[in-house]
C-alpha cells in the first residue's frame, strides 16, 4: 500500500496544484472556476496537435501553454466585462457554462478520441527499499509546494499582492484608489490557466488523456480546495496530496480498488457535512 500511496502522489500533486488555482481564484476573483482544468486541456491538446505535425517537444509545449493562457485570459475578460458585478455564486455558475463550452470546442477542434501525449517526465526517479518514486510524482509534489509558497509570498510581500487582496476584500474601495480591477482579474485567469496547462503537461502522459476525464479532475481539485476552506494554501496542498496518496493506496488493494474514484466525492460530502455541523446541532437543540 505504501508503494501505491507514493505512486498516487503524481495525481495528488496535480490535485493540489489545481486546488491552489481554485483557491486563488475564489479568494481574489470571487469565482469557483469549474472550467479550470478544461482550460488546461485546451493547452494540452494544442501541444499534442503541434507535436503530431512535427514540432519538437519544447516549442509544442510552449504553444500549448500560450493557448491555455490566451483562452483563460479571454474567459476572464468575458467574466469581468459582463459579470463584474455578479456575486460569487453567479460567477461560479457561469464557469460551469465555460466548462461545457470548452469541452464542446475541444471536441470540435481536436476530435473525441483520446490522444497519446508526449512527455518528458515518465519513468522512475529513484528507488528506495523497493519503493519507486517517479519523476512525475516528484515534479508534481515539489511544484505544488513551490506554487503555494510563491503565491503566499506574492500575496503577503509584494505591492501586487496587496492590490489583489484589496480588490478581493474591498473591491469598491480598491477601484476608488485606481486599482485596475479588470486587468488584475484577467491576469489571475491567465496565470491560473497557464498553471493548469503546465500541470497537465506533466501528468497527462502518465494516464488516459481524453478531454472529459481530464477536465473532471476539477472534482478532486475542489475537494483539495475544500480541505483548505478555499482560504489556506498549505491545507489545500496537504488535502490534494492526501487524496492522491489515498487513491493510490486503494488501487493496490484488490478488494477496494473499485472504490478509489469515489474518494474525492466522499471527501467533499464529509467536509460539507462537517462544515454545517453547528447549524444542524443548533437546530436540533
Amino acid at each position: 500500500m505504501l508503494e501505491g500511496a507514493i505512486a498516487g502522489l503524481a495525481g495528488g500533486g496535480a490535485y493540489a496544484a489545481f486546488g491552489l488555482c481554485l483557491t486563488l481564484m475564489f479568494r481574489l476573483v470571487r469565482v469557483v472556476n469549474f472550467a479550470q482544468v478544461a482550460i488546461g486541456v485546451i493547452g494540452l491538446y494544442t501541444m499534442a496537435i503541434t507535436s503530431e505535425h512535427g514540432w519538437p517537444y519544447g516549442p509544442a509545449a510552449l504553444a500549448g501553454l500560450l493557448a491555455a493562457t490566451l483562452v483563460a485570459a479571454a474567459l476572464g475578460w468575458v467574466m469581468g466585462t459582463w459579470f463584474g458585478e455578479a456575486g460569487a455564486d453567479q460567477r461560479s455558475a457561469i464557469s460551469i457554462a465555460f466548462l461545457v463550452g470548452l469541452l464542446a470546442v475541444s471536441f470540435l477542434a481536436f476530435g473525441t478520441d483520446p490522444r497519446r501525449m508526449p512527455g518528458k517526465f515518465g519513468g522512475s526517479l529513484f528507488t528506495v527499499d523497493g519503493i519507486t518514486v517517479t519523476k512525475a510524482s516528484a515534479v508534481c509534489v515539489a511544484g505544488s509546494i513551490l506554487v503555494a509558497a510563491g503565491a503566499w509570498l506574492v500575496l503577503t510581500r509584494t505591492v501586487l499582492g496587496l492590490r489583489l487582496r484589496a480588490l478581493s476584500e474591498r473591491p469598491t474601495t480598491a477601484e476608488l484608489h485606481a486599482i485596475p480591477s479588470r486587468r488584475l482579474g484577467v491576469g489571475m485567469w491567465a496565470v491560473t490557466g497557464l498553471l493548469a496547462a503546465a500541470v497537465l503537461l506533466v501528468v497527462a502522459p502518465q494516464q488516459t488523456s481524453d478531454q472529459t476525464s481530464l477536465s473532471l479532475m476539477v472534482i478532486p481539485a475542489g475537494a483539495a480546495a475544500l480541505v483548505g476552506g478555499f482560504r489556506s494554501l498549505g491545507r489545500t496542498v496537504a488535502g490534494g496530496l492526501g487524496l492522491g496518496a489515498l487513491q493510490g493506496a486503494l488501487a493496490h488493494v484488490t478488494e477496494l480498488q473499485q472504490y478509489r474514484d469515489t474518494v474525492p466525492f466522499v471527501a467533499i460530502l464529509a467536509i460539507l457535512i462537517w462544515s454545517q455541523r453547528k447549524e444542524v446541532w443548533d437546530a436540533a437543540r
